[in-house]
This record gives structure tokens, sequence and C-alpha cells, in this order.
């Protein structure tokens, strides 16, 4: 690993790497990370892994302080993290495998000799943590459901959920779409209705939102009763080859089926589009799991990692202040 090291960058020379060597997912581009980095008022370093100067692998971490001391924070639902690698097309895989141990060796060393805590959120498909495991960073199992659009079909759905959307149609439920005010302010509603506050509040929520559809990446599904009343609504980012939820609410009391119907409804579109996945990005609350599961998708295992490096951030993440 002795040829191996890490350096900070700027946002130029993390955006070319990013163009050269695209990422699978959008939480790590530059327009995501600067949008972030502006409604948070939040910083960002940008790291390379380098050998003799040419850069392997590419991280984007968030910064901030607790005591005094430098961490990693994971900001408001910003889904995935991660380590963005050069691709090597016509290399053997091996050679690729090895090449990203030794990477995620070097930045892991880097990130608990530099920040007091840490922590990432690897996407599904990034299976080897063992260097954050081997250094002694806790990892914890995250799930969620994806749907491979060139299997979807809606006889892969339950009994019980095509039912439930035979009588939401016949009650005169219906896909349409709405505003990101409209979407924002269901979704408080949402949380308040399970004793709840959103992550994001609403102004800053829309600053995202709008930015992120000003560059082509947002869509917004809702549904709405007979009197044009909003019942469920869902944002998703539509990215390379995927769609991932981002954004959603509900105010659908007394209305059974509006979240069956509006996700039915996405998955319809996505599939006419031509996206090759979904990712409803997240499979991890017991009271919307079996609602998620009865659209037939498939379960994906990824994880988070973290690491208290200081006694006081030990203590901290303990009850969770981190």
């Amino acid at each position: 690993m002795s040829d191996l090291n890490v350096e900070k960058v700027d946002a130029k020379a993390y955006a070319e790497f990013l163009s050269d060597n695209p990422p699978d997912n959008p939480f790590s581009i530059p327009l995501f990370l600067e949008t972030y980095r502006e409604v948070f008022s939040c910083d960002v370093d940008f790291l390379f892994v380098v050998r003799n100067e040419t850069p392997v692998a590419a991280c984007a971490v968030f910064v901030g302080t607790r005591f005094s001391q430098r961490i990693v924070k994971l900001l408001p639902i910003r889904t995935y993290d991660g380590v963005c690698f050069r691709r090597l097309e016509g290399s053997k895989s091996q050679k690729q495998e090895y090449e990203k141990l030794l990477a995620l060796q070097v930045l892991e060393s880097y990130l608990a000799g530099n920040f007091s805590f840490y922590q990432m959120v690897f996407p599904p498909g990034f299976s080897d943590v063992r260097s954050f495991q081997w250094a002694g960073a806790t990892v914890i199992p995250q799930y969620t459901y994806v749907v491979d659009m060139a299997d979807y079909s809606e006889e892969n759905y339950t009994k019980s959920l095509k039912e439930v959307l035979r009588a939401a149609e016949r009650s005169g439920l219906s896909g349409s779409t709405c505003g990101i005010e409209e979407l924002t302010i269901l979704q408080k509603l949402s949380y308040e209705r399970h004793g709840r506050h959103a992550p994001v509040d609403a102004g800053k929520l829309n600053r995202l939102l709008n930015a992120f559809n000003a560059a082509g990446l947002l869509k917004i599904t809702c549904v709405r009763n007979t009197k044009g009343e909003i019942l469920a609504g869902l944002a998703r980012l539509q990215f390379g080859k995927g769609s991932y939820f981002y954004v959603s609410g509900t105010n659908a009391e007394g209305e059974k089926g509006a979240s069956h119907l509006l996700y039915h409804e996405v998955l319809k579109s996505e599939k006419e589009s031509g996206i090759s996945f979904v990712d409803f990005c997240g499979a991890n609350t017991p009271s919307i799991n079996l609602f998620k599961s009865s659209f037939g998708p498939r379960l994906e295992t990824h994880f988070r990692v973290w690491r208290a490096n200081r006694l006081i951030t030990r203590v901290a993440s303990f009850f969770k202040r981190i």
C-alpha cells in the first residue's frame, strides 16, 4: 500500500474524475453535493486515493464539528454515500477487486486519522466493507427493495395488493402530478400524523427538490381522489439506468389504497420510460415493509459503517449524539 495515498482535491478535479468514471447513483455527483452544501451550509472534502499521481478512487464527505473535533456527517435524505473507483475496462476482475481493496484500506486509515468520527452508507452492490471492519468500524446491515424493470409485471404483485388496487380504482382514485411545495406539505402532514418531525424543514426541502428538478433529475407522481385532493405523493430521482425513491408523503386517512396505487403508477411509468431498475431506497421500517414487498421486488443488502476515533466521540455516539 506504500504507493497509495489520499489527497484532498478541489471540486473541479472531483467532477472531472466522475466524468471519466460515472457513478452508479446520483447521491455523490457534483450537482447533488453542491446543492446539499448550499442548503445545509456544510463543508465538503473531496478526496482522491492516488497512485503515482493517478487517481484510482474518489470520495466526497460532508464535514462538521462536534466538541471541537472534525467529524464526517450524514446529511438528511442523502440515501447513499460511497466511493467511486476508476474504470478498468479490459482488465481482469481480480485486479480490479484488489485495487479497490487497497484503496479502501488507505481511505479508511485517512478517515480515522483525520476525523474523530466518520460514517458512510454504501449503496447496494458495494458489499466489500472488510477494510472498515478490520480497522474496528461498526458495520450495520441496511436493506432496500429493488425492482428490475425487465422482470416487472403486475403478475408479481400479491393477491391482496391486486384487490386493494381494484378497490382504489373503483373508488375513483387516480394517478396525477403535483408541485414541489404540495409534495413537501404532504410529507410534513405524513410525519405529523405519526407524531414525528420531518427530517428536513419545508424551506430547505423545497430548495433541494427545485435544484434537482431544474437539472432534470426529479419526477413527481401523486394520487388524487374524485375531488382532486392529493392523498399520496412521491418524488424520485432518475439517474443513469435507475430511479431512486427520494421524498414521499401521504394524507390518506380513510382513503385505502392511495399509497398502493401511487407505487403502482410509478412502476408503470418507469417501465414505459425505459428505466432499468427502481430502488425503493429503504426496507428497514417494519410498518411499511410488507407494503413494499407486495410489489414483487428483490431484497438488497447494503452497509452503513461508522467509527468513533476519540473517547469523547465514542461516548457521544453511544448516546446517539452523532
